[in-house]
């Protein structure tokens, strides 16, 4: 591949991402402030953001196969051909049920996206996977933020069915820019999508494996949180649309920062530091959060918490990276990336559960303060559940059926 193309196939990769995280967080505004709108309960709103991820659960396992069988590019045009349909939906939701289909849509989208995506960045050449990956999550981020921006915006100034106009046409443009995703290394040949999926269980029988999810887990968290908790919380404290949407669109400012700074750090060294110092950050500002009223505080908090899931995230892919050959890598990150979705069906619902019996802000104290205790124990699980520096293989390429090489050493 020519340079100009090979750099513009970059740009394309970043610039649909970027989209796609711009509708992503547009919705993430829309839809609690809409089921607000609408008369829902906390439990509710919680609902509608948890119970689509266990109704999608295993489609990140199936992206992940289906993208080493047929490649990254059409997995992820089809990711963003769902997108497109969740925001046609949504303009034509009234209902809990009705904004359940939408969210159920969008959620398969998000299920499809973070594998294909993250497996081509970690493939580009010329830099290395990780600052790839963290340009890749700063490109995310910005799109996220601008997305978060923009929802309380023009919900407030357009009205809903105006906002979900815009969101459309959002999901619309990434979908154009699908066409020309850049090629990375071909799939060998010979392998059934089914082998591929059941491989990926593989991955799920081995340690460290389970310290990467606890990393996409954390990851997950915050978003998690901005999506259902927080929008209700600065409701109650009596902030209105803008002020809503505009506070925790700063959460996407920290990914950005730990994208560009902070991801080539990320050395085999430094993970376990970096482990600590993100769960351990998480925890603080989100008893920060709990703690403080005023809008800069709470906005402060919101970036805060952006930084330390960036950092998690970077650091749950790069994992993924070392524990896999080019051939596994989708089937890598999808089961390694498994936290994240976990993230988003057991933090709204506990912690909504938690906000219902003590109220949000006793909530929020009990979960930060969870989490700087698994912080405090990163020497323990290190030891128990990441002491294997490689995911041992019988054969090379035992998990996608193929000989493709070993896998790389963290």
């Amino acid at each position: 591949m020519s340079q100009p193309h090979r750099s513009s196939g970059i740009l394309v990769l970043y610039g649909s991402a970027a989209l796609w995280c711009t509708s992503i967080g547009m919705s993430h505004v829309l839809i609690p402030l809409y089921a607000i709108y609408l008369g829902f309960s906390i439990l509710q709103i919680a609902s509608i953001v948890s119970l689509p991820v266990v109704a999608t659960l295993g489609i990140r396992f199936m992206g992940g196969a289906l993208s080493d069988r047929f490649g990254e590019r059409l997995v992820l045009h089809a990711c963003y051909l769902l997108n497109t349909l969740a925001a046609v939906v949504l303009y034509q939701a009234e209902g809990f049920v009705s904004l359940l289909i939408a969210q159920i849509i969008s959620n398969k989208s998000r299920s499809f996206f973070w594998t294909p995506a993250q497996s081509i960045a970690s493939q580009l050449p010329g830099a290395s996977s990780s600052k790839r990956l963290g340009q890749l999550s700063a490109c995310n981020a910005a799109g996220n933020l601008a997305g978060l921006s923009l929802g309380g915006v023009v919900a407030a100034t357009a009205g809903y069915p105006g906002a979900f106009v815009i969101l459309f046409l959002a999901t619309l443009a990434s979908s154009v820019l699908g066409f020309f995703l850049p090629h990375v290394e071909a799939k060998p040949k010979g392998r059934s999508v089914w082998k591929i999926f059941v491989g990926i269980g593989k991955f799920l029988c081995h340690r460290p494996t389970w310290l990467t999810i606890s990393a996409s887990f954390a990851a997950g968290l915050a978003p998690a949180l901005t999506q259902s908790i927080y929008p209700i919380y600065l409701a109650q404290l009596g902030y209105g649309e803008q002020w809503i949407g505009f506070t925790v669109a700063l959460r996407a400012l920290g990914p950005i920062a730990s994208g560009l700074m902070l991801a080539p750090l990320i050395t085999p060294s430094r993970q376990a530091v970096m482990y600590a110092a993100g769960i351990a950050g998480l925890g603080v500002f989100v008893i920060g959060s709990g703690s403080l009223d005023h809008i800069i505080f709470l906005g402060f908090c919101m970036a805060a918490l952006g930084t330390s899931s960036g950092l998690m995230d970077v650091l749950y892919q790069v994992r993924a990276t070392q524990l896999s050959s080019a051939s596994d890598r989708s089937a890598a990150m999808a089961s390694m990336g498994l936290g994240w979705n976990l993230a988003y069906i057991v933090t709204p619902v506990v912690v909504g559960w938690l906000a219902e019996l003590y109220g949000i802000k006793l909530a929020l104290m009990i979960t930060g303060t969870f989490l700087i205790f698994v912080s405090s124990g990163t020497r323990l699980w290190y030891r128990l559940l990441g002491a294997a520096v490689t995911i041992p293989l019988e054969r090379p390429g035992e998990l996608n059926g193929v000989t493709a090489g070993t896998p790389k050493q963290s």
